[in-house]
């Protein structure tokens, strides 16, 4: 069984071979902070690059006023003069990306105005049925707005020259253009939702069930054949990372993996001809940033050297982007990389590192996650003092803002770090609390479904160490209590199954057969032991179908109990028959040689006494 608590840290792990190791001076490079300031921007594709960072660091009226600064080279997204139309394209990326930061802080007029900016742009650049899929999709989105009076309409009619003929809009060009960075229109000094990855999901990419998203991302990507002549830029990069995101949200980690090595692949096409049209877009860097890091996550497990590599090269791409919570989020990924890699050396300097870099985020909430990583790593170094500090400080924005998720994760270290103490008090108590906001994450209707179930197993986890732990203190009361918890989560008829029936059944006949133990080695003579035994039994006959390796390890481990009980009541050959019996149990299957070793020396002494 899979369980919180010591067991939720990676552990140190032999590696293959030493290839790809990082220098410690390219460690030191990659965790300095930017050089900045970054030199002027000189083209509208390069102005385009910082408005956008800017408005991913959430600097939103900095970008806006960026974004209006007259250029070296001439050209301005704000104006009418005539341009040829590879300028007027980068002025397009140019005006979509100052649109994006405007719609978080600007006016109602101030957004209709920069739409209309951007649309005229796309028309003058010769992409009209673009332009006009990009107006819809505004409508949609709220940041144009239907007017009352078709005097004062601002739409794809304002957006160039006069209406001509009309422009065509396919399904398929929609069906992508909805998946671009076309921004919704936010409430001004509206904060945006946590990231939860170092490259913050555009406005279209919030739904709260991934599954759909990847749906629609895929649907997207089929439709980019038809609809690619009459795109401005290359977006099939974008999109591919997207699906990643989603993949990866949706814990399908090898399908997020390829699909980020897919997006890296077509930005190396893209970059090997920086004059063809395909090389416009607002964030030359920012794909590359992101897909490494997907695959800085999706690789920690499997590979983690490989997901230090992708780590250090998205650190590398960050010496020209201006962003703080990118830079934090890249190397939270780094330190977690490192620590799966058990390079502890590099863990704790990017951990020190890290701990420094978190204070210059602007929002609480965005500096959880790094400070749980650091936690993390401290309390597998022994440096239990600034894991506390760390720790104290999570939960202190988790309460201020709710966050019961975060809460969670401090909890679920801190049992760490109490276990290692040897505070098993401290650490019961925390693996309660752990099992609490698992259970109302787990019930909470704003859960997005596919994370129901993990936080379901969570609470059974945690229920299960709760009622060894309480074990080992004697509390019978509490154990019981966690027992009966585990019973009521896992009960067959539950309702719909958020964990596979398997899984279920293991945790019911760990809670039945724990509870068994827990009462007698309180009471030894008790008279409901006969009953708890027979309900552990009920349930052991009730493994499903495959499962019946499981079932005998069960069997043989109940038997050997039953023996142990009547062992305290001094009834010797009985408990010798039972012993035996379980060890004839335990040599039928492929049992682990503890398990042996302690079956042969509880017969050997049952043995000898009889």
């Amino acid at each position: 069984m899979i369980v919180p608590g010591a067991s939720s840290l990676p552990e140190t792990g032999g590696r293959d071979d030493q290839v790809g190791l990082p220098d410690p001076e390219e460690l030191r490079v990659a965790l300095r902070p930017p050089e900045l300031p970054l030199p002027a921007p000189r083209t509208p594709l390069e102005l385009a690059q910082r408005v956008s960072d800017l408005t991913h660091a959430e600097r939103y009226r900095e970008a806006v006023a960026l974004a209006a600064m007259p250029l070296p080279e001439g050209g301005s997204v704000v104006g009418h003069a005539p341009v040829p139309a590879p300028v007027a394209a980068d002025l397009a990326v140019l005006a979509s990306a100052r649109l994006a930061a405007l719609a978080r802080v600007g006016t109602d007029e101030e957004v209709a105005a920069a739409a209309g900016e951007l649309l005229r742009a796309q028309r003058r650049a010769g992409y009209a049925a673009q332009a006009a899929a990009t107006a819809q999709v505004l409508l949609e989105r709220g940041v144009l707005r239907e007017p009352a009076d078709s005097g004062s309409r601002v739409d794809a009619s304002r957006a160039g020259r006069r209406r001509a003929a009309a422009v065509t809009v396919t399904p398929e060009l929609l069906a992508v253009v909805r998946e671009l960075d076309v921004p919704h229109r936010r409430a001004r000094g509206a904060a945006d939702p946590a990231p939860t990855g170092p490259d913050p999901a555009d406005p279209a990419a919030t739904a709260t069930d991934p599954r759909r998203r990847i749906r629609v991302l895929r649907a997207a990507l089929d439709a980019l054949p038809a609809a690619r002549a009459d795109l401005l830029g290359a977006p099939e990069p974008l999109l591919r990372l997207r699906l990643a995101q989603a993949l990866e949200a949706a814990g399908l980690t090898d399908s997020a993996t390829t699909a980020a090595l897919d997006a890296l692949e077509l930005l190396e096409e893209v970059d090997a001809d920086p004059e063809a049209e395909a090389s416009r877009r607002a964030d030359p860097h920012r794909v590359r940033i992101a897909a490494h890091a997907v695959l800085a996550r999706t690789l920690r497990a499997s590979h983690p050297l490989a997901a230090v590599r992708h780590a250090l090269d998205a650190l590398g791409v960050m010496r020209r982007v201006e962003d703080a919570p990118l830079r934090v989020g890249l190397v939270t990924d780094l330190l977690e990389a490192l620590t799966a890699a058990g390079l502890e050396r590099d863990a704790s300097f990017a951990a020190g590192r890290l701990a420094s870099l978190q204070r210059s985020l602007r929002r609480d909430e965005l500096r959880t996650g790094p400070l749980l990583a650091v936690a993390g790593q401290r309390i597998r170094v022994g440096r239990a003092d600034e894991a506390r500090k760390a720790l104290e400080e999570v939960r202190r924005i988790a309460r201020d803002h709710r966050d019961r998720s975060t809460d969670l994760e401090a909890a679920r270290l801190l049992a760490t770090l109490y276990e290692r103490e040897g505070d098993l008090r401290g650490s019961l108590l925390q693996l309660r609390r752990v099992a609490a906001d698992a259970r109302w994450l787990s019930d909470d209707l704003a859960t997005p479904a596919p994370r129901r179930g993990p936080f379901l197993r969570i609470e059974l986890e945690a229920l299960a160490l709760v009622l060894r732990r309480a074990m080992d203190l004697g509390e019978t009361p509490t154990a019981r209590a966690a027992a009966r918890a585990i019973e009521r989560r896992t009960r067959p008829d539950g309702g719909r199954l958020l964990l596979p029936s398997a899984l279920l059944w293991d945790h019911r006949v760990d809670a039945r057969v724990g509870e068994l133990v827990a009462v007698a080695a309180a009471e030894p003579d008790a008279e409901e032991l006969p009953r708890l035994l027979d309900g552990a039994r009920e349930v052991i006959g009730l493994a499903p179908g495959g499962h019946e390796e499981r079932a005998l390890y069960w069997r043989a481990y109940l038997d050997e109990q039953h023996a142990l009980l009547l062992e305290r009541r001094g009834e010797r050959e009985a408990a010798l028959a039972a012993a035996l019996q379980a060890q004839a149990q335990w040599r039928n299957q492929d049992a682990e040689a503890d398990d042996l070793e302690r079956i042969d020396a509880l017969v050997g002494r049952l043995s000898a006494e009889a």
